[in-house]
């Protein structure tokens, strides 16, 4: 069986052929062709790109953050919808997740509103303590004179 395709467009091959490899194929407009052992300067050989862990240590550091992140994440979202209380915490674990190395940015936006929240909150609670205890300062006055 005879094939046509020369193997010199291999993606697979290319670092060891001494020929010049050609990224996506050889199509017109694309990369212009690559000596063999150089990477293409303009783009990516096709597939997916993941961080793969070295160690042991870097695979268990990597899982603790994609979970501090995903705690972030909730806990911003339970501090924003219901109870503020949890948004601090939201904060402490997305700045762990990216102490890790991973990303957990909407944790972090969730936690800084829910912290805003919670001050509003106190804030607000104040004020009526205080509107409270005037108005009972204010009704004990009234009594007061009145006897």
């Amino acid at each position: 069986m005879s094939s046509t395709h020369s193997s010199s467009n291999d993606p697979t091959q290319y670092r060891d052929s001494p020929q010049e490899y050609v990224p996506h194929g050889g199509a017109p407009g694309r990369n212009p062709t690559v000596p063999a052992n150089q990477v293409s300067p303009y783009s990516q050989p096709p597939g997916r790109w993941e961080y793969v862990p070295v160690s042991p240590q870097d695979a268990q550091q990597q899982v603790q953050a994609a979970k501090s992140a995903e705690t972030s994440l909730v806990l911003g979202i339970i501090g924003v919808v219901m109870l503020p209380v949890l948004a601090p915490f939201a904060l402490w674990q997305a700045y762990k997740s990216e102490k890790l190395g991973g990303r957990a940015t909407a944790g972090k936006v969730l936690g800084w509103v829910g912290v805003a929240l919670l001050i509003l909150g106190v804030l607000w609670l104040i004020a009526v303590f205080a509107f409270f205890g005037l108005m009972m300062n204010e009704l004990d006055s009234v009594t007061r004179s009145s006897l």
